[in-house]
């Protein structure tokens, strides 16, 4: 797991700090040889991760995963922590995931926090709760969804499959003058940016910068000019990962 605030995303980046360059360089100081880690999700710079999961070979036959952890764990920094080391049975990659599930929190006070500025988008004026969640009801199922990434020229496809996504509202916020929205998203994979795309668009159908008819028509043109603003990162950590025949980790 990490808090992703002072990274450069996941994945390694010459001149940046990433998340996959601290493991790996920890993994080939305590294993003496170099390792490359592939991983379930390519989180972006700003996002954390409390459920990550990656996976590596290498020619040792002597690794003690509890000794493993613990020696990893003395070389991370504190925003960084190897929760388990777990044998897996050969061809097991991280990346072949069946699903990846993101929270994105949201709260609307006037009220700056100070505790949890790293992990919410902090916004002025109310959101709609009704709003949100006919916003999200639009998202499942299997489509193409290039209107949601400012990157669809990158990819061979923007089909995806969600298969879950809803809002929660999470009571008060601590000083009792605003509200707490969480937002949950579960699918096969991601496209760049996907989510907080998403979530800043509904958001501006929630505060009526946006209407739910021009959500749904956006959304279904693949146009990322037509839909709405994009969350800040510092709202969005990867939360769940499972593999088939597997729990989620």
């Amino acid at each position: 797991m990490y808090q992703g605030t002072r990274f450069r995303g996941w994945a390694r980046q010459p001149g940046h700090v990433t998340v996959q360059g601290l493991v790996e360089d920890a993994l080939a100081t305590v294993l003496r040889e170099p390792v490359r880690l592939s991983v379930a999700g390519r989180t972006d710079a700003g996002v954390h991760a409390w459920a990550q999961v990656a996976s590596f070979s290498c020619g040792r036959k002597d690794i003690v995963p509890d000794r493993l952890r613990l020696s990893l764990n003395s070389l991370l920094p504190p925003d960084v922590a190897v929760l388990r080391v777990t044998p897996v049975a050969p061809g097991f990659v991280a990346r072949e995931a069946a699903s990846r599930s993101y929270r994105y929190d949201v709260w609307a006070t006037a009220v700056k926090p100070v505790r949890e500025r790293d992990f919410v988008w902090v916004l002025r004026g109310a959101l709609d709760g009704a709003a949100l969640e006919a916003a999200a009801a639009l998202l499942p199922g299997r489509r193409d969804f290039a209107a949601l990434t400012p990157s669809a020229r990158l990819y061979h496809t923007c089909v995806r499959e969600i298969t879950s996504a809803g809002w929660t509202d999470d009571g008060p916020t601590p000083d009792g003058e605003g509200r707490r929205w969480r937002f949950e998203v579960t699918a096969g994979s991601f496209l760049h940016n996907m989510v907080r795309v998403a979530v800043g668009s509904m958001v501006d159908v929630a505060q009526g910068r946006m209407t739910l008819e021009e959500f749904e028509a956006a959304l279904a043109s693949g146009e990322r000019r037509l839909m709405g603003q994009t969350a800040p990162a510092r709202g969005l950590a990867l939360e769940r990962v499972t593999y088939p025949g597997r729990r989620a980790r």
